[in-house]
């Protein structure tokens, strides 16, 4: 069998020592397991929904939301989350979120 014989490379080397650009607050979210015991100690402070009063069932009855958004630089701690309820309802044959949560998130997209 013969030998192959291999050309040099002709391009140049690109360096790997770029800039990376610092990440922002509202791309450090909180994921998995933290996430989940967040939720727990949230919820075990004040079981019922910020907005509405409702007790709210762990853990499907509820989403966490920061009181200030981590986008208006609000921090990603405990102390800026809230448990506001969460429900479903059919509109047209979609399911559709309903309860506080969706009412606030729509809110804050106005802003």
């Amino acid at each position: 069998m013969a030998r192959l014989t291999t050309i040099k490379p002709r391009v140049q080397m690109a360096q790997a020592s770029r800039i990376q650009p610092l990440p922002i607050v509202a791309d450090m979210r909180i994921t998995g397991r933290k996430l989940q015991e967040r939720r727990l100690r949230v919820w075990s402070k004040d079981p019922c929904c910020a907005m509405c009063r409702k007790l709210c069932a762990f853990p499907e009855g509820f989403e966490l939301d920061h009181k200030v958004p981590l986008y208006l630089g609000g921090a990603d701690t405990d102390e800026n989350c809230q448990v506001l309820c969460v429900g479903f309802a059919t509109i047209e044959g979609k399911r559709v979120k309903t309860g506080c949560h969706a009412q606030k998130t729509s809110e804050d997209a106005l802003q």
